[in-house]
């Protein structure tokens, strides 16, 4: 099951980014030079947001992967992305939770002035792992997770600033829809600061 997930995203990846590059070459009078490819590294502050009673605290994580550039317009620029993201929650638990994602966002990207973006757009992510397992809450040890959700779905905004050619640093808040954890409030919250290296 796992397994045609995880295909069923890379072609969708690559179907967004074909298509993007097929509107701009269809559109504009941008050529193919113009999409640029990155990578990208940065820092999480995650939580599950719910359930108070479980005391979703923050915690810090990771994420890095690679990114695409394509220009829309002069001040329109659609960034796929492709992301291994550690999320999760820390606080009233035996253990820190931990969820790894591959994140799929597309964000849209607007140039307000200068070198100042401002971004949103969609996420999709697909769990790969987790330490759910024998994890416990509620200060006992007796009461543990069932099981978690494979897929998160999403949005984020944020803003940009480019800081040469090749360097491009992001601030971004990202808010899952569905339940990290099945039958429980437990819905992604991430605040990620990243730093961008286009080629």
């Amino acid at each position: 099951m796992k397994k045609s997930i995880y295909v069923l995203v890379a072609f969708l990846s690559l179907g967004l980014m074909q298509m993007n590059a097929q509107v701009i070459q269809g559109t504009t009078s941008s050529s193919s030079s113009d999409i640029r490819f990155g990578g990208k590294v940065g820092l999480n502050i995650s939580s599950l947001g719910g359930d108070s009673r479980y005391s979703y605290d923050s915690k810090p994580g990771f994420h890095l992967g690679a990114v695409l550039e394509v220009p829309f317009s002069d001040k329109i620029i659609i960034q796929p992305e492709a992301l291994v993201s550690l999320q999760g929650s820390g606080g009233f638990f035996e253990d820190d939770l931990n969820f790894w994602y591959l994140t799929v966002p597309v964000m849209a990207k607007y140039n307000v002035w200068d070198e100042l973006y401002i971004e949103a757009g969609p996420h999709i992510g697909v769990l790969f792992a987790d330490n759910l397992d024998g994890n416990s809450f509620g200060g006992g040890g007796t009461n543990t997770f069932l099981e978690s959700n494979t897929i998160d779905f999403g949005l984020g905004a944020g803003a940009g600033y480019r800081l040469d050619d090749n360097f491009y640093f992001q601030l971004r808040f990202s808010a899952g829809f569905i339940n990290a954890i099945k039958d429980t409030k437990s819905k992604n919250r991430v605040l990620q600061v990243s730093a961008v290296y286009f080629l």
